[in-house]
């Protein structure tokens, strides 16, 4: 019930409060004051001409103090300063407040530039050098002093290089890439896309190195790359194809190889005699999670592929186009096109493009504008001594380690200032402590200063958050509504909804007070239809229940003839009136003759006839409770009116528009 009222007190009741010095009171309930605005949103609101259910202004009037009535009488048992209310009204709010916290000022950009590189194709080779820490999982921090070996190492390699050693000769001695170190091109890893690397750093030490050239060392978290760019060319866009594979292991001696080909040249004899390419896909295909599809793989762009596949994918030229069999470190490949489309424009590009500047941790320089702007409205300092103190240590201790922790654990030194509010470097600890260990294979500064960028983010988000319902009316309303809404349904759930159906003394009291509402403008049978498999025991079971209230001789009946796997007998039970049952209809209502059904040779019942009136409120339960219910509710009000003043300003009401 709870999830379609909410919608209706929001609906019905909203109530919007707009900060103005001249904005009279209304009226007061037990000395609380309610402004013209907030009255005067839900008069025009529900007044205006899509409203369904228009009333009359002293009616709103009403209705309007009577919710305030119940929402001070909420307050006054508790209920805004339970668990239960701050988890529901919190989670409402987190979900409201996201659209204003994230994403609201984002460096568009920093956006665009990233759609304009993935414009262009580059083809690369890559020579990889791992730092030593990241060679051994037993130990991933690394710190500024384990990158200078590596660092020296690049550039040596670089200098051989210009000297005129090839590239793919110094891949196959000095890279630590085990899947490029050996083949026909040592290094080469094909077309790359700016959109699909794994790293902005990367992506654009790669895009600003050019065609023929060798890149300077890029450093990752693990390592330095060095990329000799190819070539360059415009992205052509997407591919959508299918495959069939014939798999292959690595180590796959001369007969498994010939056996291979030989079916991967059957199917593309099949395939040129008109066999369908998703019949044969799932008949022989060994990439299972395609082959149910018919071989279909999907959209894919360029350097998503290994390079053999994503080649000769993208040569096909017609929708409909197969290739001939394709050899790659997985097996033989047969690939069938089935569409084209050219790169999608920003627009279309622009939620994919900030998923991955967050994903790739990218989130706090995607919304640089919006933090500039909440660091000059709320007044944001840092302290520089204590930013380099930090980063001092963490030269030589990893930040995320219980040493570096413990050291400041304690500390009271400032750090940030926002406002009138200070945080202290034992406070940044603290938040280190809840971001887990997740930081394997980097710098151990950068690890801090990304730490000291995102605690500076979170922290202004959080003044941020705080200052919503101040600087946004619409947000502070909807998080009034909802307040008020989840007090109105408990208070009326408890007072009310939840008594009027449990209470059973008040509702028989009310019942029997108001028996007349309930009579009925034709007959009515209430009680059980026995059927009898043997007719012969008719006699016996109504001599054994003749003493018994129908409800207890049904219970005997069913404790004594239905207790086997074959039952004797089969009860139904009712309030009938004439066509609703044929047993009723004969023996009661006089009106035709019952067909017994399959199996049954007798039938009698057990009730009583009612002409006129119901014998109890279950009889007619359901309008019993609603009566009941409006009757608790207005009971209720006028208990309300005199327990909390009320005061209405008629000067103010009148000026209402």
């Amino acid at each position: 019930m709870k999830k379609y009222f909410y919608p209706f007190i929001l609906a019905i009741l909203s109530m919007a409060v707009y900060a103005q010095n001249n904005d009279p009171v209304i009226m007061k309930i037990n000395g609380k004051a309610i402004s013209k605005s907030e009255f005067e949103y839900l008069y025009s609101k529900n007044n205006n001409e899509n409203a369904i259910d228009k009333k009359s202004f002293d009616e709103y009037v009403t209705l309007f103090k009577n919710f305030k009535l119940k929402v001070t009488e909420a307050e006054t048992q508790g209920l805004d300063t339970t668990a239960a209310f701050y988890k529901e009204l919190g989670e409402y709010r987190s979900q409201l407040a996201k659209p204003y916290l994230t994403a609201t000022e984002i460096d568009d950009k920093l956006m665009k530039e990233e759609y304009e590189r993935g414009k262009d194709l580059i083809e690369i080779s890559n020579l990889l050098l791992l730092f030593p820490a990241a060679k051994n999982s037993q130990s991933p921090h690394i710190f500024p002093a384990d990158t200078l070996e590596t660092y020296k190492k690049a550039i040596q390699i670089r200098e051989k290089y210009l000297k005129g050693e090839k590239f793919e000769s110094l891949v196959s001695e000095y890279t630590d890439d085990t899947n490029y170190k050996q083949g026909d091109r040592p290094g080469y890893v094909g077309w790359v896309s700016g959109l699909r690397l794994p790293s902005m750093i990367l992506e654009k030490g790669i895009y600003s190195t050019p065609v023929g050239q060798i890149s300077q060392p890029i450093r990752m978290n693990y390592g330095y790359h060095l990329v000799k760019v190819l070539a360059k060319k415009v992205d052509p866009g997407e591919i959508h194809a299918a495959h069939i594979l014939i798999s292959l292991p690595k180590d796959a001696d001369t007969v498994a190889v010939a056996d291979a080909l030989a079916k991967i040249d059957t199917i593309y004899t099949k395939l040129n005699n008109g066999v369908s390419f998703e019949d044969l896909a799932k008949e022989y295909s060994g990439d299972p999670s395609s082959a149910a599809r018919g071989g279909d793989l999907s959209w894919f762009g360029q350097g998503m592929m290994i390079p053999e596949f994503n080649n000769a994918a993208f040569a096909l030229q017609k929708d409909g186009e197969i290739s001939k069999p394709v050899k790659t470190v997985y097996g033989y490949h047969i690939i069938k096109l089935l569409g084209k489309r050219a790169i999608a424009s920003y627009e279309d590009k622009k939620a994919e493009l900030q998923a991955k500047f967050e994903k790739t941790g990218y989130s706090v320089d995607l919304n640089k504008p919006a933090i500039e702007k909440w660091k000059k409205e709320y007044g944001f300092s840092s302290n520089e001594n204590a930013c380099k103190a930090l980063i001092t240590e963490a030269q030589t201790v990893y930040p995320t380690d219980s040493v570096f922790i413990e050291k400041f654990a304690d500390s009271k030194e400032v750090l940030y200032n926002i406002g009138n509010k200070s945080y202290t470097i034992g406070d940044f600890i603290e938040y280190i402590k809840q971001q887990g260990k997740r930081f394997p294979y980097t710098l151990s500064t950068e690890v801090l200063q990304d730490l000291l960028k995102n605690y500076e983010y979170s922290l202004l988000m959080q003044t941020e958050d705080k200052s919503l319902e101040n600087k946004y009316p619409e947000f502070k309303n909807l998080v009034r509504e909802y307040h008020e809404g989840i007090l109105l349904f408990e208070v009326s759930n408890n007072e009310v909804w939840a008594k009027s159906s449990s209470d059973t003394v008040g509702l028989k009291k009310f019942f029997e007070e108001n028996k007349a509402k309930y009579a009925w403008n034709k007959p009515h049978y209430k009680g059980y239809v026995v059927l009898l498999k043997d007719a012969k025991a008719k006699k016996k079971m109504q001599k054994e229940i003749a003493k018994l209230d129908m409800d207890a001789a049904a219970q005997y009946l069913t404790e004594h003839y239905k207790k086997d796997e074959n039952p004797v007998i089969k009860i139904e039970k009712g309030l009938f009136v004439q066509g609703d049952n044929q047993y009723v209809d004969e023996l009661i209502f006089h009106a035709g003759k019952a067909t017994l059904s399959e199996g049954f040779t007798g039938f009698f019942l057990i009730g009583k006839y009612l002409p006129d009136m119901p014998d109890s409120y279950t009889d007619v339960r359901g309008l019993v409770i609603t009566d009941y219910q409006d009757y608790l509710e207005e009971k209720w009000l006028e208990e309300l009116n005199k327990k909390y003043p009320v005061i209405i300003y008629d000067d103010v009401l009148k000026t209402v528009k």
